[in-house]
């Protein structure tokens, strides 16, 4: 059947009556019996359902679709078993549900005619929806269940399916196989079933035949006087009946033959499907044992070079560590000449020059840092490679914290922050005294090194068991994922190129293998923009002494170590020359006045005051110096300065020296300033990134002086002479414009001298020739009018601005092509589409430089015959001019160079190759970009944006254009 025309309506409120609750009647059955009335009737009240129980037990009632699939979703969640559904749908076949009309159908009726009659009275229960059968045979059917109602999940499906399979057993046959082809649920049209039943066996009629036609016979026997009538008629009767009954046994026989047949068969199927599994699964388990045993093979072979990678890696931290205890013993010998040859100077500095007692004085920090370092690895070598001795002492450590913190007290207030120790005399620990106090040093210079603001706290403490050691800082913390591995060999909290501070990784790594050589442990505490806090942990009393690891020789024995060598280039040197004793790390930059005041600025950036003091002295011989100590600064100096050169280390806070590089290079103002980088990083890849990112050269340190000054002095000279070249191909354009000027100017001059002398003699001859008179007058106002008109394109071409001023790029275009007219063959078409009315600021004279080289360019590329176009166009916020032409193009191999300077297409003389990286460069300072594509025969387009907006200014004062992917310095 199909669904009524009435139902292809709008979808009915929630409450109309839609179902039959004889659609649910199975559902409300099977639960109660399953689960009993009273857990129904508290299921109802817990869920506070719209109806009553008793009103969806009245079989003519009806409800809404809403209610239905609402009632069928809490039984099946209450009832927690997920075939309820469908359990629940197969008990419209009893008799509870169906009623006397099931034992009618089981007396009457066929499974073929319930079918066929149940799906067309469906209609009469369901408003909703209806089924529609697309074919039926004896024994399936093909039914279609459309609704005008898409129901909200599949439980209503589930039990149509279920009814569907249940109505063979009103006849005691197994459940019909019902296939769903398709859902309404998922999205398809309609719900599309197939049911497959099994039909009713035949009825035993032979044996009731065969008694008939038997008493027939006997009856004729009768008649015939063949028998008594009586006898014949019972005995005929008897035997049809025997013979009708083997009739109909025999045909039950063969049907249930049949269907053991068939049965076998399908059992047969099974078996050779199971065993075609079966070998399936024993060819998988051979090849997985193979896999199995190809893996442990490899494994095994991956075990064995594992095991000779340790071997051998633990040789070479052997060799490493014999390698650092070695070369630590080598180096520490000529430093300890160069200390001491190094005080003998200082004891005789009287008399000498100043710079030669400060030069002394940097010697001599920079030769006590190294040899703090080299102590370090020193030390670092002896734990790892088990050959460290201690000297057992006692040792109170309030008193000894005590005698160690005056150089840092003034450390403290030379940084503006305050240090303290609190606590009390504590009771002795059994340590080395030199060990001690270099975990100590460690700790507190490195509390005061990240502490800017706040100050430093040493708390002492003690327990049963242990003496306690606190440095607390309030310095900028520590990140969690820092916290895990910073006692780590070589480890460092930034790794990044902004490191604001210095170091090797190796203080905090000593620190905890000592302490923990000593029986004791360090731990830390730290949050990010919070401090940090350290706590040392040594153990008391004698039961942590180990004898393998006391020193054996007598003290007097022992090179002794002075602790202010140490201890120096722990912590930020102080400038013992310097007034006050400042601190050198943060030393201000000062600017230097240079031999003359006409010679080249020079910005030296760089955050180490040493190193920045000694350049800074070098290059001030020669050069005026601005000083910066971050990149930061860097960047702003040469902005407001505009140095011609600048040097700069890379590894600075703030900023590094490359990410102010990236920012002076996407800046117009800045973008074409020489960069020397300064760097200890002598990797390949390290100068290649410099490189690339747009460095002018690259030094490493240690490097000469001289070869500094030579470097700057040959960037200086490039960029005088890039920029004598950027003022000759402007000379070579404003020659190009008075060429075609006087080119253009003589036939109007020419003309206004004809009509001169005519139109004298006609004066001198009388009025009689007023008219001719009139006829030159106009011809002189012509040639004068065209004289004026080239005048002003040509000083509307070169007239420049130091402001940006409001200008229209149909303007600009047209003054350009008017100049040059006269270049334009007669062969060659110049095209106009302006469709950019809307006006722009910049610089007139150096965009009218930049369409010149453009125009110039193509009209080249045409040669005597070809098509030049150009257009403007409005797009967005930008103002887009495009100039092509259909000329001889450009080869892939020359695109990337383009706009590198001194790079040109054209044969040798016939230019500069500065056109259009000037014109890149004018670009760039109004905010925009230009491209260019081509290809060789198809011509060639160049492509510029401007904006019709001023470039952003950032709160740093500087404009900020569209970043853009550059090719060459000028980039």
């Amino acid at each position: 059947m199909t669904v009524p025309a009435d139902l292809a309506t709008a979808p009915p409120a929630p409450d109309t009556p839609e179902i039959s609750v004889r659609m649910f009647r199975a559902l409300l059955l099977h639960y109660e019996r399953t689960y009993g009335r009273e857990r129904l009737q508290r299921v109802w009240r817990r869920e506070g359902l719209p109806l009553s129980l008793e009103y969806v037990e009245t079989l003519t009632n009806f409800v809404s679709l809403d209610f239905t699939e609402r009632l069928f979703d809490v039984l099946d969640r209450d009832s927690g078993d997920p075939d309820f559904i469908t359990k629940a749908g197969r008990r419209i076949a009893s008799p509870e549900a169906v009623g006397f009309l099931f034992y009618m159908m089981k007396a009457v009726a066929t499974p073929r005619s319930v079918y066929e009659r149940a799906l067309e009275l469906d209609h009469t229960y369901n408003r909703v929806g209806g089924f529609r059968i697309l074919q039926m045979a004896d024994s399936w059917v093909k039914v279609q269940y459309s609704s005008r109602i898409r129901e909200s999940n599949r439980n209503l499906c589930r039990t149509r399916q279920a009814n569907l399979a249940a109505f063979p057993t009103v006849w005691n046959l197994p459940l019909a196989d019902v296939k769903e082809l398709q859902c309404q649920v998922e999205g398809a049209p309609c719900c599309e079933y197939e049911c497959h039943w099994q039909n009713l066996p035949p009825l035993a009629w032979r044996f009731a035949a065969g008694g008939l036609v038997g008493m027939l016979g006997g009856l004729a026997c009768g008649a015939l006087d063949w028998a008594p009538p009586v006898f014949a008629v019972t005995a005929l009767g008897m035997a049809g009946v025997a013979v009708g009954t083997w009739l109909d046994t025999r045909g039950a026989l063969l049907r249930k033959d049949a269907l053991l047949s068939e049965q076998h068969q399908g059992l047969r199927t099974s078996l050779e499907d199971l065993q075609r599994r079966n070998e399936e699964i024993f060819r998988a388990n051979v090849a997985l044992e193979d896999r199995v045993a190809e893996r442990t093979q490899a494994l095994s072979e991956a075990n064995a070079k594992l095991e000779l990678s340790l071997s051998r890696q633990q040789e070479l931290d052997r060799l490493k560590s014999e390698f650092f205890d070695n070369v630590s013993h080598e180096l520490r010998t000529p430093l300890t000449l160069i200390l001491l040859t190094l005080e003998s100077l200082e004891k005789r500095a009287e008399g000498l020059p100043a710079v030669v007692e400060q030069h002394v004085s940097t010697m001599e920090r920079s030769a006590q840092r190294l040899l703090r370092l080299i102590n370090n690895l020193l030390d670092l070598a002896q734990l790892e490679s088990g050959k460290a001795r201690l000297r057992y002492q006692p040792l109170e450590l309030h008193g000894f914290l005590s005698s160690v913190l005056p150089p840092f007290f003034t450390m403290a207030e030379r940084q503006g922050v305050w240090l303290k120790l609190e606590g009390q005399v504590l009771t002795p620990v059994q340590v080395d005294h030199e060990r001690i106090d270099i975990v100590f040093q460690n700790l507190l210079s490195n509390a005061l090194k990240f502490t800017q603001k706040g100050g430093v706290t040493v708390r002492v403490s003690e327990d049963a068991t242990d003496v306690h050691v606190e440095v607390e800082d309030t310095g900028q913390g520590i990140s969690q994922q820092d916290c895990a591995v910073i006692f780590d060999r070589f480890a460092q909290a930034d790794n990044s190129g902004t490191r604001r501070f210095g170091g090797t990784g190796i203080g905090l790594a000593l620190v905890k293998e000592t302490l923990e050589l000593h029986s004791g442990g360090i731990t830390v505490k730290s949050e990010l923009g919070k401090g940090s806090t350290f706590h040392v942990r040594l153990p008391k009393g004698s039961a942590h002494i180990r004898e393998d690891l006391r020193e054996r020789r007598r003290a007097d024995a022992v090179v002794p170590v002075r602790r202010d060598r140490r201890t120096s280039g722990a912590f930020p040197a102080l400038e013992t020359g310097g007034p006050a004793g400042t601190v050198s790390s943060s030393a201000p930059g000062r600017d230097h006045a240079g031999p003359r005041p006409d010679a080249p600025r020079v910005l030296v950036v760089e955050d180490d005051a040493e190193i920045r003091r000694f350049v800074t002295g070098l290059l001030s011989q020669h050069y005026q110096v601005l000083e910066a100590v971050n990149g930061e600064e860097g960047r702003q100096r040469a902005l407001t300065e505009r140095p011609h050169l600048i040097v700069s280390d890379v590894m600075m806070p703030v900023l590094s020296g490359l990410q102010m590089l990236v920012a002076l290079r996407a800046d117009s103002r800045t973008v074409d300033i020489p960069i020397i980088l300064l760097t200890a990083r002598q990797e390949v890849s390290a100068k290649v990134e410099a490189l690339g990112t747009g460095a002018n050269d690259y030094l490493g340190k240690p490097f000469s002086p001289r070869e500094l000054l030579a470097r700057i002095e040959t960037q200086l000279r490039l960029r005088e002479a890039a920029v004598r070249a950027a003022e000759n191909e402007r000379l070579a354009a404003i020659g190009l414009l008075t060429s075609g000027f006087a080119h253009e100017v003589r036939n109007p001059l020419n003309g206004l001298m004809n009509a001169l002398q005519p139109l004298k003699d006609m004066m001198a001859g009388g009025p009689e020739e007023g008219d001719m008179g009139k006829a030159m007058l106009e011809v002189v106002e012509e040639c004068g009018q065209r004289i004026r008109h080239l005048a002003e394109s040509l000083l509307s071409f070169t007239r420049t601005s130091d402001t940006p001023v409001a200008l229209s790029l149909d303007a600009s275009l047209e003054s350009t092509l008017s100049v040059l007219a006269w270049k334009v063959p007669s062969g060659v078409t110049v095209e106009r589409a302006y469709q950019c009315t809307e006006m722009l600021l910049g610089d007139p004279g150096t965009l009218n430089q930049v369409w010149l080289n453009l125009l110039d360019n193509a009209l080249k590329a045409v040669g005597e015959h070809g098509r030049v176009k150009v257009a403007t166009l409005c797009r967005g916020d930008e103002a887009v001019v495009t100039i092509s032409d259909d000329g001889v193009g450009i080869r892939k191999e020359d695109m990337e160079r383009l706009f590198q300077p001194f790079f040109s297409t054209r044969a040798a003389g016939e230019g500069t190759g500065l056109g259009l990286a000037l014109s890149r460069r004018i670009i760039l300072r109004h905010g925009g970009l230009i491209s260019l594509t081509s290809a060789p025969g198809e011509g060639t387009q160049v492509e510029v944006r401007l904006p019709l907006r001023p470039p952003t200014v950032t709160p740093n004062g500087h404009s900020e254009p569209a970043p853009e992917q550059r090719v060459g310095r000028l980039g």
